[in-house]
């Protein structure tokens, strides 16, 4: 079996040390409820946006796994957008760690059992809306037959893109989003990216048809 870097971490557990491999999947809920991990308590609430770490703290943490149920966002980016996300609870996002980097991530996600797609997810407060609570809003390569909200989101966040940023308007952003995701796809297909797509962690049991996914 292949080793697992010393700075891969899991939403529910630390990684193993390197030389050791862990196929166990993180549990899909916890105590407190969906998407919740069984790590260290959650850093104390924030007020607003923070310093973002320098880049080689943020890579410390990557590739980073959580999963949880889909829950509904603030519905501005279907609408304004025209580029829908998948938002996970609060409890997914209480469960970082305390010092990562708010910005623009790249990855792997599957709703359910379903098939594994790029992906690209802001980590933050959005300063073009303003937000008051830190979100993980996951921008999904892929167009779905129907909404899939309740259902299990499992996510490899495997780079970083760039840190948050104000937009002067709302084309400048959807501009900034649309860059993103061609500069992800990019990334997303180098060998040391595309081979964490079969990673065990997505190999979940299907016990149910996720709405056709």
């Amino acid at each position: 079996m292949s080793s697992v870097p010393l700075g891969r971490l899991y939403a529910c557990a630390l990684a193993p040390p390197a030389g050791l491999r862990s196929s166990r999947p993180c549990p899909p809920a916890g105590p407190r409820g969906p998407g919740t991990a069984s790590m260290a308590a959650p850093p104390a609430a924030q007020t607003g946006p923070q310093p973002a770490p320098r880049a080689d703290g943020v890579m410390r943490h990557l590739p980073y796994f959580c999963r949880g149920q889909v829950v509904r966002g603030f519905g501005r980016s279907s609408k304004q957008l025209g580029i829908p996300t998948a938002n996970f609870p609060e409890q997914v996002i209480d469960n970082l760690p305390a010092d990562v980097s708010t910005g623009i991530y790249h990855g792997w996600v599957s709703v359910g059992s379903g098939d594994v797609h790029k992906m690209v997810m802001s980590i933050g407060w959005n300063p073009y809306y303003k937000n008051k609570k830190k979100s993980m809003e996951t921008r999904i390569m892929h167009t779905f037959k129907e909404d899939f909200y309740g259902e299990l989101l499992n996510v490899a966040v495997v780079g970083y893109l760039r840190p948050e940023k104000n937009f002067d308007s709302l084309e400048s952003l959807i501009s900034a989003i649309q860059g993103d995701i061609e500069e992800a796809k990019k990334r997303l297909d180098l060998p040391e990216h595309l081979k964490l797509k079969e990673d065990n962690f997505f190999h979940i049991p299907k016990s149910k048809i996720m709405n056709g996914h």
